[in-house]
């Protein structure tokens, strides 16, 4: 019981932490206060939120803070010759889109791709997928199903694969990918995610007590040096996206260090 509604609590607290959600619930009281005696607590209200908007959407702050994120875990310099397993999380594509329109990921899928492509490069090894679904409602469509969509147009056989469709989160995805792939001392396996999620992700497996893998990013969102190439965004709501997405997963590193599901607070190798 604990756990779900701490899961419930994470879905409903996680939009706050976007910049635009809260620039926009501030600009809705400056307008009404434009409407009541306090007019000049309105004006000031509304300069704030456009003061903020620009700073916000054009400074790299965003970017700056995800590369530092994305960067705690670098690429393996090289692949072994031998790999005994592989395991990719989801949550990159829209399951639900699958469904409804085929061939459409709903997202860039780079983890799926990844993982197709190592699973040609290592046709003897064990191929674990690991995603339930993340929503607090409607819960129909799972990672997995998508998945199981969309690996067979990458040219990977589904049958291959062992589907883990009960994970909500990170630490559910390390408990359960674990459960399914059953690692043995001294085999070799690949851990897949997005360059920004595999901080929380080692973490979470270090801790789920599953040693020796291999962190295997994917999917980066932001340059090696992104100062050398930032430019000012004209359109602010490109920079506060990335910096929502930053903050989002900042945050939940924190409350992942919190709870005891990571063994650092920016866990990296």
């Amino acid at each position: 019981m604990l756990q779900d509604a701490l899961f419930g609590a994470s879905k409903i607290l996680g939009p706050l932490l976007d910049p635009r959600t809260s620039l926009f619930f501030a600009l809705i009281l400056a307008v009404v206060l434009l409407w009541t005696p306090w007019k000049r607590a309105g004006r000031l209200l509304a300069s704030a939120v456009l003061v903020a908007s620009i700073v916000l959407g054009s400074a790299p702050l965003g970017v700056l803070l995800l590369n530092w994120i994305e960067d705690r875990v670098p690429p393996p310099v090289a692949l072994p010759a031998r790999v005994d397993g592989i395991v990719v999380l989801g949550g990159d594509v829209d399951p639900r889109m699958m469904r409804l329109r085929p061939a459409t990921p709903g997202g860039d899928a780079q983890r799926q791709i990844a993982f197709a492509e190592l699973a040609r490069r290592y046709p003897e090894a064990k191929l674990v997928y690991s995603g339930g679904s993340g929503r607090l409602i409607d819960r129909e469509d799972t990672d997995a199903d998508g998945a199981r969509r969309l690996l067979p147009m990458l040219g990977l056989d589904p049958a291959r694969v062992i589907f883990e469709d009960r994970s909500r989160n990170t630490w559910e995805n390390a408990l359960f990918a674990r459960e399914a792939a059953r690692p043995q001392d001294g085999e070799v396996w690949l851990l897949v995610t997005s360059a920004f999620h595999m901080p929380r992700a080692v973490g979470c497996f270090r801790r789920a007590g599953w040693h020796g893998f291999i962190p295997y990013p994917v999917g980066y969102r932001t340059p090696p040096d992104p100062i050398a190439v930032w430019s000012p965004s004209i359109t602010f709501d490109g920079g506060m996206w990335i910096l929502a997405g930053a903050l989002r997963e900042l945050a939940g590193l924190i409350y992942y260090r919190l709870t005891d599901r990571t063994d650092s607070w920016v866990p990296g190798i």
